[in-house]
C-alpha cells in the first residue's frame, strides 16, 4: 500500500476569521463497483491530520485524506472545499442533507458525497452537517460551526472526466471567466479517451444556424441537440492553454468519420473571434481546413462572420449571408459545418470527403460534431 501523502501545515493564524485556504479530499473509489456487500472500507488519516485533530487550527493550512477502498482496481477523483467567514457560528436547516458525529472536520467531509456542495462541522459538539447549498438569508446563531463550501467548479468536460464522470451526456462547465453562472455543455465521454467538450453538436435541421453575431457570441441551441456552444465559450475555454479539435460527421448508414486536430483556440470578440488551428490533422474526413488545396479555403487566421458581421476575406459577398450560417470565412470555403441542413442547399460539409455542390449529398449527414479537449 502506498503510504499517506502529506503537506505540511504553517502555524495558524491569530484569526479563523481571516482563513483563505483549501482542503483537499483524496478519494478512491472502485471501477467497477465492488460485488461483495461484506467487503469493509478502511481509511486513515495523515500524520498531520492526526496530530491537529484536536484544534480549529487545522483550518490554517492544507490537509490531505486518502480513503483505501480493499479493491483491486481503483481510480482517483479529488475535491477541493473553500471556507466562507460569513457563515462562523451559524446554523440552517435549508437544503440539509444529514446531521452527523464526527471527531474531526476531515472526518466530517467524508460525509459530504456527490449531491453536498457544503459542509459544516462544530468541534465543540463534535458534529457535522451536509447540505445542498447554504446562504445567508437562512441561517440562525450557533458558536462553533465552520463552513466548507464545495470549489467543484468543473472548468470543462475532461476536467469532468478526470474527477470521475464518465457517462456521456449534458454537465454543467464553468469555463474561466464565467465561474458565477454555469454553461450547460455536451461532455463526450467516450470518444478518444473521453472528456471532449462539444462546440458544435447538430442531428437535424430543426434549429436554424443562420444566426446573428449577438447568438454567435453567446451561444444557442439545446446542448444534446443542436447547439453552438458560444464565440466567448470558446475563448475562455482555449485561451492560453494547447487544445485539440475533433470534428465528426455520422451518416445515415451509421459510418463516423473523422479529422483531429493537434492545435486550437480562438480569440475573443476584441478581435473578431480569430481563429488559430495547427497540425498534425489526421483522421478519415481528410483536412479540409487547413492545409487544402486552394490559399482561399484555409481557415487559420481566419475572423468570425455571421449574416450581420462581415469578416471574410471575400470582396463579393458576405459569405455568411450568402451560404447560411455563421464561420471562420475565407473566400469562402472548402469546409463549413453550420451551413443549412438538408433540404435546403448545404454547399461543401467537408468537402470533397463528405458534399459536392449537387443538392441531393447533404442528405448522407446524420449528426455533426466539432469538440475540444486540452492537452
Amino acid at each position: 500500500m502506498t503510504p499517506n501523502k502529506t503537506v505540511d501545515i504553517p502555524a495558524p493564524p491569530t484569526s479563523l476569521s481571516t482563513i483563505q485556504f483549501t482542503l483537499e479530499i483524496v478519494h478512491m473509489q472502485s471501477t467497477p463497483p465492488r460485488t461483495d456487500p461484506t467487503e469493509k472500507h478502511k481509511w486513515t488519516e495523515s500524520p498531520v491530520t492526526q496530530h491537529k485533530k484536536n484544534s480549529m487550527d487545522l483550518l490554517s493550512g492544507i490537509c490531505l485524506i486518502v480513503v483505501y477502498f480493499t479493491v483491486a482496481r481503483v481510480t482517483m477523483c479529488s475535491r477541493r472545499y473553500v471556507t466562507n467567514p460569513n457563515f462562523d457560528d451559524k446554523k440552517s436547516d435549508v437544503e440539509l442533507l444529514g446531521e452527523y458525529n464526527a471527531k474531526t472536520m476531515p472526518g466530517c467531509a467524508m460525509f459530504c458525497h456527490k449531491e453536498c456542495g457544503v459542509f459544516g462541522y462544530n468541534n465543540y459538539l463534535k458534529k457535522c452537517r451536509t447540505y445542498k447549498n447554504l446562504n445567508t438569508s437562512s441561517v440562525s446563531e450557533e458558536a462553533g460551526w465552520r463552513y466548507m463550501f464545495s470549489d467543484l467548479f468543473p472548468m470543462d468536460c475532461k476536467e469532468l472526466h478526470d474527477n470521475g464522470q464518465w457517462q456521456s451526456g449534458v454537465y454543467d462547465i464553468y469555463p474561466p471567466g464565467t465561474r458565477s453562472l454555469p454553461l450547460k455543455a455536451y461532455c463526450d465521454m467516450s470518444t478518444m479517451g473521453g472528456g471532449w467538450t462539444a462546440i458544435q453538436k447538430r442531428i437535424s435541421g430543426s434549429l436554424s444556424f443562420k444566426q446573428s453575431w449577438s447568438e454567435y457570441k453567446n451561444g444557442f441551441g439545446t446542448p444534446d441537440k443542436n447547439v453552438w456552444i458560444g464565440n466567448d465559450a470558446i475563448n475562455q475555454l482555449t485561451k492560453g492553454r494547447n487544445s485539440f479539435l475533433y470534428v465528426s460527421i455520422t451518416l445515415v448508414n451509421g459510418t463516423t468519420l473523422y479529422e483531429l486536430y493537434d492545435q486550437f483556440s480562438v480569440s475573443d470578440e476584441t478581435n473578431k473571434y480569430q481563429l488559430f488551428l495547427g497540425g498534425p490533422a489526421t483522421g478519415t474526413l481528410g483536412d479540409s481546413i487547413l492545409h487544402t488545396p486552394y490559399s482561399w479555403a484555409n481557415l487559420s487566421g481566419m475572423y468570425f462572420t455571421t449574416k450581420d458581421r462581415d469578416n471574410d476575406w471575400y470582396s463579393g459577398h458576405n459569405c455568411a449571408a450568402h451560404w447560411g450560417g455563421g464561420w471562420w470565412f475565407n473566400q469562402c470555403h472548402e469546409a463549413f459545418l453550420n451551413g443549412p441542413w438538408y433540404p435546403e442547399y448545404w454547399r461543401k460539409p467537408w468537402n470533397p470527403t463528405v458534399g459536392t455542390t449537387d443538392q441531393t449529398s447533404e442528405t448522407s449527414i446524420r449528426e455533426t460534431r466539432m469538440m475540444i479537449k486540452r492537452h
